[in-house]
Parts: C-alpha cells; sequence; structure tokens
C-alpha cells in the first residue's frame, strides 16, 4: 500500500461529506461515491446542541461535536449559526430538573423568566414564565453544509462521482478492496460507507448485520417572511428556527429528537397544516404560509446509538441520527481512525458504538 491511502466514501450526506473533507484535508485519495438519491441531510433541522442526548458519554460526545464545529469553522466556511436554543418544552419542576441535570454536567445552561425572554424574542407571543436558555447551541443550514465540505474536499484532490449507485464491495484476501457500482469496480485502500439508511443493504451483501429503525420525517418550511426569530425555540409546539432566506422550519413531530414514530403521524397535508398552525400560534400576525415540505427516513439505528467504525477488514461504517450535531467530530475521529488505526483517543469516543455490537443479528433491516 502507498503512504498516500485511496479512500472510497459512498455516500455524500453530511457525514460522508464531513469524513471526506478530513480525508482529503489530511492528505488521503478520496473518491465520494453519490448515488444522487433523496438524503436525509436536507431534512434535517439543522440543531447543534448537547442539551439532547441518551447518557452521560453520548452528551459529552455531542458536546465534543460542538467544540469540533469550532476548530472546523477557522478551516472551511460553513453555513453555521451561533444563534443559542431557548427552550421550554418541559415546563415546571421538570424545566428545573433539566436545568440541574444539565448543569450538573458543566453545559451552559441559564434560566430565564418571561421578561428576559421577551427581550430575547420579541416577536414571541405569551412567553412562558420560564425558559433554559443554551447559548453556545448552533444552527446549520443541513445541505449548504454538505455541500461546502465536498466542495472543499474536491478543492483539496477529492474526486465526486454524483448518480452511481453502489451495488456491492469488492473483497481480496479476507478483507474488502474496493466497491462494485453500476458502472464496474472502483479499487480502494479503505471503503467507508456513511450511505444513511441504504448502508443495511450494503452491509447484508458481505452478510454483516446493521439493524435499523423506521423513522420517517417531515420538515415543514414556511414561505419567507422578514426577520422574527434570533434564536432556536424548543416549545410545547414543538422546534423552531429561521432560517437565513427568512423561512420559517419546524418538523412536523414534536419533540422530533426523541421522536419514535414508525409513521408520519397523519396525512401529509394534514401534518404540515397542524405544523403551520402551531408555528402560528407562536408568531401569530406574521402571516405565515406553507412553503415547501421535505420527506426523508432519518438514519437511526435499532438501539438508537450511532453506528462507528470497522465493520470488516478494510471497511469502515458511519451511520446515525443527530448527524448534523455529531458530524464535526465523527469527521475528526474516523478520518484519523481509517488513515492511522485505533489510539487512545478515538478508542474513547467509538468505542460504545462499534458495530460488532450488532453480531449475530440476522435483522439487518430492521
Amino acid at each position: 500500500m502507498s503512504s498516500r491511502q485511496r479512500i472510497v466514501v459512498i455516500g455524500a450526506g453530511v457525514i460522508g461529506a464531513q469524513i471526506a473533507w478530513h480525508l482529503a484535508e489530511a492528505g488521503a485519495e478520496v473518491i465520494v461515491v453519490d448515488a444522487a438519491a433523496g438524503r436525509a441531510t436536507e431534512a434535517s433541522f439543522g440543531w447543534i446542541n448537547a442539551s439532547f442526548y441518551l447518557d452521560t458519554h453520548h452528551h459529552a460526545l455531542r458536546v465534543a461535536g460542538m467544540e469540533a464545529y469550532a476548530r472546523l469553522a477557522g478551516r472551511v466556511p460553513l453555513p453555521v449559526a451561533a444563534c443559542g436554543t431557548l427552550s421550554w418544552e418541559n415546563t415546571g419542576d421538570v424545566l428545573m430538573q433539566e436545568a440541574d441535570r444539565l448543569q450538573g454536567l458543566g453545559y451552559d445552561a441559564t434560566l430565564l423568566d418571561a421578561a428576559q425572554l421577551r427581550a430575547l424574542e420579541p416577536a414571541l407571543a405569551d412567553p412562558p414564565d420560564a425558559a433554559l436558555h443554551f447559548p453556545g447551541e448552533m444552527a446549520a443550514e443541513s445541505g449548504a453544509l454538505a455541500e461546502a465540505l465536498l466542495r472543499a474536499a474536491v478543492a483539496r484532490g477529492a474526486r465526486r462521482i454524483s448518480g452511481l449507485r453502489v451495488t456491492g464491495f469488492q473483497t481480496a484476501a479476507h478483507r474488502v478492496a474496493g466497491i462494485e457500482t453500476d458502472a464496474g469496480p472502483i479499487r480502494a485502500d479503505h471503503v467507508v460507507l456513511s450511505a444513511g439508511t441504504g448502508s443495511a443493504a450494503l452491509m447484508a451483501t458481505l452478510g454483516l448485520p446493521l439493524p435499523m429503525a423506521h423513522r420517517p420525517a417531515l420538515m415543514v418550511a414556511t414561505q419567507p417572511v422578514p426577520p422574527l426569530l434570533r434564536h432556536i425555540l424548543v416549545t410545547p409546539h414543538g422546534e423552531l428556527r429561521q432560517t437565513p432566506d427568512g423561512a420559517l422550519i419546524m418538523p412536523a413531530a414534536i419533540g422530533h429528537q426523541s421522536d419514535t414514530s414508525e409513521t408520519l403521524p397523519e396525512a401529509l397535508e394534514d401534518a404540515a397544516d397542524s405544523a403551520l398552525g402551531r408555528m402560528r400560534a407562536l408568531l401569530p400576525g406574521a402571516g405565515l404560509r406553507i412553503g415547501r415540505l421535505h420527506v426523508a427516513e432519518r438514519p437511526v439505528p435499532a438501539d438508537d446509538r450511532p453506528v462507528l467504525g470497522q465493520a470488516a477488514e478494510g471497511l469502515s461504517v458511519a451511520v446515525l441520527h443527530s448527524g448534523i450535531t455529531l458530524g464535526a467530530i465523527v469527521g475528526e475521529l474516523m478520518a484519523r481512525e481509517v488513515l492511522r488505526g485505533p489510539d487512545n483517543e478515538t478508542t474513547h469516543w467509538l468505542a460504545p458504538y462499534r458495530p460488532g455490537r450488532f453480531a449475530g443479528r440476522r435483522d439487518a433491516s430492521r
């Protein structure tokens, strides 16, 4: 193997883009293969945070993800805004417990009263008596973020092949040695699989399980309006933020980060109208009208945890929900491990999320 490794990255969503950029920046020969199918990236709410988490290790990884964006922003112009979050999804004692729990983890979380909240968001109707402020949280324009990283990777010598379907893997001497595509094989020293919900079927061609949950999502965006919001809002009506082009966006599911529904809650137009009604309740008089809808299948592994790391000799996998929050740190860690092998840092962060935890399972698609 030459000193300049040839790495194929399958998938051009935000995770594949992050990994490709870090690999290219480290000097690898990178080929990104993109089937040009619908990406979950475009349907992402774009909230970079660690106020939502599954356990303390996951919280720490999300904090590391936020810190990794600061490092990345110094090297690539990113469509990421440090806007902060105002949260009153929980109320009363539960809100106070949330504050205590996050502050106990060292997270920057401040309780605000209604007057303080109104000063921060004057367009908001009927602010609650109390809310939490997370000033360090950010918003990313998810599709633009992936494209910015892919352009930066190409500028560093990566190649992007769009519209090409990957059908399987080449193997030699008991290791993955490339990919099979509709246009023929592509050789690689290492393959990184980051094809979202399409990853399970490709893993199955090698007899490797990757159980996935079924998690459809609908993102509702309004037509552009003048600037109304400065922060991400997390409310009993749902999560809401305003994009740089003036659109307000809201997931159709309330509490979408922890949503486990296997179907959309209503007919598509009814779900969109319901989300629009909740936006209007928060911002009455704004003249909000639906501009676009985006439906996607979120890449959620069956146990809700990320799947990160080597799955076979010559093959690594990166499939996860909350890919926007974790993308920058996943890009750093996966590129480092692919090029240099495991070390103390990658082992610390990735140990709970290795694909080997599914060994012996046959339900690779569910």
